[in-house]
């Protein structure tokens, strides 16, 4: 009877997150109107983004978004941890590590949930050339796999995008077999 119970709540919480034209009107009311679902099986995942937005995901790039000003980028993909048995927090420790001694300065960061699982959310700037580069990357640890999801823009301009970019990783589910 518990299995069943839980079974019935994972489907709604799915239902919820993956179809959000079946929200409730109040939660519904203008939070993804103007926005188009995206399920792709192939990288496991589906979540909703701005229509304006432009869709360059494919088998070799992987999931890529590009914001209408033609410089923000958001991207998502999965990788195996190819037999390196590690959890969440040395993973972190690991790519922080890896970031900082390539130039990046830590902004934020925190131990999030991320579609139902824990996560690690950072931001950090880098410079590049005459530019300083703003990212916030997501790391999520599934089993074997490390779902990672990043946007990127000029750090002058990505502020301006983070509302909207926290929308999109609300919405964003992994699809697990």
């Amino acid at each position: 009877m518990t299995k069943k119970i839980a079974f019935i709540f994972l489907l709604f919480i799915l239902i919820k997150i993956s179809f959000p034209k079946y929200l409730s009107a109040s939660e519904n009311q203008n939070l993804y109107e103007g926005w188009t679902y995206f399920h792709d099986e192939l990288f496991k995942i589906s979540f909703v983004y701005p229509d304006n937005w432009t869709n360059y995901t494919s088998q070799e790039r992987g999931v890529v978004f590009v914001l209408p000003d033609g410089i923000g980028m958001f991207t998502y993909h999965f990788s195996p941890l190819f037999n390196e048995k590690m959890n969440l927090t040395e993973f972190v420790s690991q790519n922080r590590e890896t970031l900082q001694e390539i130039g990046a300065e830590f902004n934020e960061d925190e131990y999030i949930t991320f579609s139902n699982d824990p996560a690690y959310k950072l931001i950090y700037t880098m410079s590049m050339g005459k530019d300083i580069q703003k990212y916030l990357t997501i790391w999520c640890l599934i089993e074997d796999n490390v779902y990672i999801t990043t946007f990127s823009h000029q750090s002058q301009l990505f502020d301006q995008y983070q509302q909207i970019v926290d929308k999109i990783v609300k919405s964003m589910m992994i699809i697990t077999d």
